[in-house]
């Protein structure tokens, strides 16, 4: 089995991340993966330190998951 990360982002106040966490719970249990980590940044994705993406980037470079899923692109990256 897969093991999955988890990344949300949201940038306002009216945002809530439970809603994408919910899909990408989802989106893992359909997938057939486990979901092992969770990161939550709420702050604009134009800022260059995202406390949330440097745990998941930490995570990653030690293979702590296999996969990782994201609401939407734009969540993880800008342009």
């Amino acid at each position: 089995m897969k093991r999955a990360a988890l990344y949300l982002r949201v940038s306002t106040l009216d945002q809530h991340p439970e809603t994408q966490l919910h899909d990408l719970r989802q989106m893992a249990a359909q997938r057939g993966y486990q979901s092992v980590d969770e990161f939550t940044d709420r702050i604009s994705g134009t800022k260059s330190r995202r406390p949330g993406l440097d745990q998941l980037m930490t995570g990653a470079r030690r293979g702590r998951f296999d996969v990782l899923l994201v609401w939407a692109s734009d969540r993880i990256a800008r342009s």
